[in-house]
């Protein structure tokens, strides 16, 4: 298995670019980085191509997949992981949970099943599945390359068609998204 931090998004909803922003001391993508690093997973960030050049000079030695679609959503960065390694399941977590624990990411990990295209989380409150928190399996690759080839992006109706096995968070703030500036 190896991991997905998406990077990628517009962020509209902030005002600017999420991913930089602090939380607990640290920008919001290297906290969920050290999380799976944490894991002993490999792990990749997943940027749009104009994110690029904020990563030439890290420090860290990061493994960069640029978005092959642009503006696609989330379903572009996974698309990208896909044509990266089509062997391995993806780990796919979006940088912008800034109540994931550790704790959140190997009861998922824990989780899985090649019995499943998918395991991901159902939140107790919400009837929709988590789609960036989420483990894709192979198997589940050939219907994600053919929605983007019908220029559909919902990774619900991604989920919806596939054998998905849910787990259910202890809080649902651990999948809480961070899109807005009051939601810091």
């Amino acid at each position: 298995m190896k991991a997905l931090v998406l990077l990628g998004g517009k962020s509209t909803r902030m005002g600017r670019e999420k991913h930089n922003l602090l939380v607990q001391g640290e920008p919001m993508y290297l906290r969920l980085y050290r999380l799976v690093t944490e894991l002993s997973l490999p792990c990749y960030l997943s940027v749009s191509l104009e994110q690029v050049p904020q990563f030439e000079e890290k420090p860290k030695d990061f493994q960069l997949l640029v978005d092959q679609e642009k503006g696609i959503g989330p379903i572009g960065g996974i698309l990208s992981a896909i044509n990266e390694d089509d062997q391995s399941s993806w780990l796919v977590v979006a940088c912008d949970l800034v109540q994931a624990q550790s704790e959140t990411l190997k009861y998922l990990i824990d989780s899985d099943s090649i019995k499943h295209d998918i395991i991901t989380y159902q939140q107790h409150s919400k009837p929709f599945f988590e789609t960036t928190c989420t483990i894709y399996q192979p198997s589940s690759f050939s219907t994600i390359r053919r929605q983007v080839s019908l220029r559909e992006y919902s990774l619900q109706s991604v989920l919806r068609s596939l054998r998905v096995k849910t787990i259910t968070p202890k809080s649902d703030n651990e999948l809480k998204n961070v899109n807005r500036p009051e939601d810091l």
